[in-house]
């Protein structure tokens, strides 16, 4: 009787967790969902039935990982899910909480994520702050002074298809991540109030070194939007902390840059210390082009002749020849391996010298010429002993080639020599009648 009453319920009834799963648990009126299963999941029977949103959830709710656990609609929602009445099962005195406001979603995932006892019965290691931490991030502040547009929970993480982070179907497995913050950031007309006038990040950020290596390389410990401005505790870095931001995976290159004339430097301009340099989102590979040439960096700021452009340019060449130098060596290396001789060695003793070009790069960020010349000096000795290894290699072939073609045509004219000999000397005639002349 009480599915007639279906028009009357969208507005109670609405399932922001119901779904299905054969594990139904029984729910404690206050704290975390009880362990021992109930007899039927009566949520199940009537959302099925209503159709339309109120239906949805049934169909994704057996893949959620709060399904695979054993946890059911009433786990989240509440109320009694084995009575058909609907008087009983979803009665606020049975548990019955509902759907929860946007400003409730943060607490109410937090009843069980917050609760460390409860959530280490499911992994040990599970982390139980992510709701201090939304707390004190922009949108959790913004959300508790009553705007309902920022990230809540379920806009990271879905609602009843919610997926482990390793799950690569996951909003925020990390090749998704840009994607899933790039729904409200990249979205200029529900940003429109924020001000935030450079919507571009995502796309940015598609087009920078990072994303590469997240998506084309494979490397899933490559930064994401997450990685620098945090996934709870969303914050974005401001000036004095770009370099600690970067620093997390940069961090020789932090300490270089903080021991630099950099550091007070663009303290005394307030200009972000990394970002600077290098952009934010978009940032490409760094190289010798940015300390000399057309697209210099150093040269926004620096004069050609003044002291940080000289200092740039005896930087770039002393990187520049040791980069040329490395690949010489190399081509000489392959060159010596097609031509059959084991160079593997060699190649991988070559590392080394790849290893002090690496460290010359990074040595850039102390602004010290010295030191980087002092990286590419080491660097240039263990390539031009592999060099000269490789092209005693290759001088010993030639030799052995032009000794071989020597002998090989020495002993072809020895045989040629004793063919025509006894073609012309060396054999018995035999006369007519048997005998043999001699």
């Amino acid at each position: 009787m009480w599915l007639s009453n279906r028009h009357g319920l969208l507005g109670i009834f609405f399932a922001f967790g119901i779904g299905v799963t054969p594990l139904a648990a029984a729910v404690q009126a206050e704290g975390q969902p009880a362990e021992k299963p109930a007899a039927q999941n009566t949520c199940l029977v009537c959302h099925s039935h209503l159709g339309g949103q109120l239906a949805s959830p049934t169909g994704p709710f057996p893949t959620d990982v709060h399904a695979e656990k054993g946890l059911t609609c009433a786990s989240c929602h509440g109320g009694d899910p084995t009575s058909m009445d609907i008087r009983v099962a979803m009665n606020p005195a049975r548990g019955f909480r509902g759907r929860p406001s946007r400003q409730e979603i943060p607490a109410f995932c937090g009843r069980c994520h917050s609760n460390a006892d409860y959530m280490h019965r499911f992994n040990p290691t599970a982390k139980t702050d992510q709701v201090a931490q939304y707390n004190t991030s922009v949108h959790g502040k913004r959300l508790r002074e009553g705007d309902r547009r920022v990230a809540v929970c379920i806009n990271c993480h879905s609602v009843h298809d919610i997926k482990m982070v390793n799950d690569p179907t996951s909003p925020v497995y990390p090749t998704n991540v840009p994607d899933t913050c790039g729904k409200c950031h990249s979205d200029r007309e529900y940003m429109q109030g924020y001000n935030l006038p450079n919507l571009s990040q995502v796309e940015d950020y598609q087009n920078s070194v990072h994303y590469r290596a997240l998506t084309v390389e494979g490397n899933l410990a490559a930064p994401t939007c997450q990685s620098c401005h945090g996934s709870h505790g969303a914050t974005p870095p401001g000036v004095t902390s770009v370099a600690d931001v970067c620093g997390t995976c940069h961090a020789h290159n932090r300490d270089l840059f903080e021991k630099s004339p950099h550091r007070d430097a663009f303290a005394s301009l307030g200009a972000p210390g990394c970002v600077q340099c290098h952009s934010n989102h978009a940032i490409q590979p760094a190289g010798e082009h940015m300390l000399v040439g057309p697209g210099s960096i150093c040269l926004t700021c620096h004069a050609p002749d003044d002291n940080g452009g000289q200092r740039a340019q005896e930087m770039a060449a002393s990187i520049q020849k040791l980069d040329s130098t490395i690949q010489q060596t190399r081509d000489t290396l392959e060159q010596a391996e097609r031509a059959g001789v084991d160079m593997s060695l060699a190649m991988s003793e070559l590392t080394n010298a790849h290893s002090r070009l690496v460290m010359a790069r990074t040595t850039v960020h102390s602004l010290d010429s010295t030191k980087v010349a002092a990286e590419t000096t080491g660097g240039l000795r263990i390539a031009s002993e592999i060099a000269e290894e490789g092209k005693q290699k290759l001088a010993e072939l030639r030799r052995f080639r032009e000794g071989l073609a020597l002998s090989t045509v020495f002993i072809l004219g020895v045989v040629l020599t004793l063919y025509f000999y006894i073609r012309q000397n060396g054999y018995l005639r035999k006369e007519p009648g048997g005998e043999t002349d001699e």
